[in-house]
């Protein structure tokens, strides 16, 4: 009896959710589809119904758990108190959590040094994911700044800069082997990024509503 459209797309979900996973925890050579797929309970020829190739699967798993890791981050921004999303953003992803928990954490300071050398089909699906989520984050950054109002492409700008400091603070703090230098890297990491970017001012770009819909 073949499989329903909704069992092969419950089949797909597992596989994605898996990769994304085993990916952030073991790299992107570190993880083959035949051990992505036992995971999920398949064989590795049942593959080939889902994804065309390897790449296919990890371009997949990094639109996947980048979409996820923005809206975890968002969520938490959006429970924050007022004016405060942003230094809960930062607050979640400098924590000693996220640092030792990588296969729930962010695919940037995970797998960007990798990604930087695969196939422009993986670097175009993770250029796209980084895009989103930019937007998700840029309506938390300050509508003024120093005083003055910004602009939105100043904002997304900035949003830039705040991912690549979380990112590498978290890729250099998994990175060494002293725990207490790595604690230090995040307290540091932390310290700055919210006097940097979120101790300007309390008034956002967007109102709480207008981010809920």
């Amino acid at each position: 009896m073949p499989y329903t459209r909704e069992h092969k797309a419950r089949t797909h979900e597992r596989i994605v959710s898996e990769a994304a996973r085993a990916f952030r925890v073991e790299g992107l050579d570190g993880v083959a589809v035949g051990e992505v797929m036992g995971r999920v309970g398949l064989t590795h020829g049942g593959f080939y119904a889902h994804f065309p190739s390897k790449d296919a699967l990890v371009a997949a798993a990094c639109a996947r758990s980048m979409d996820e890791q923005g809206e975890r981050l968002t969520a938490k921004a959006r429970k924050a108190p007022d004016g405060d999303g942003l230094r809960a953003i930062i607050e979640a992803y400098l924590d000693a959590r996220h640092r030792d928990a990588p296969g729930a954490g962010c695919t940037i300071p995970a797998l960007a040094a990798e990604i930087a050398r695969a196939s422009d089909e993986v670097r175009d699906a993770f250029t796209s994911a980084f895009t989103g989520y930019v937007s998700r984050i840029e309506p938390f950054l300050p509508a003024t700044l120093d005083g003055a109002a910004t602009e939105q492409q100043d904002r997304v700008d900035t949003a830039l800069v705040l991912l690549a400091e979380l990112a590498g603070a978290i890729l250099l703090a998994r990175a060494v082997s002293d725990p207490a230098l790595s604690d230090r890297i995040l307290a540091a990491a932390r310290t700055f990024s919210l006097r940097a970017f979120a101790d300007n001012t309390a008034t956002t770009a967007r109102s709480a509503d207008q981010l809920a819909e």
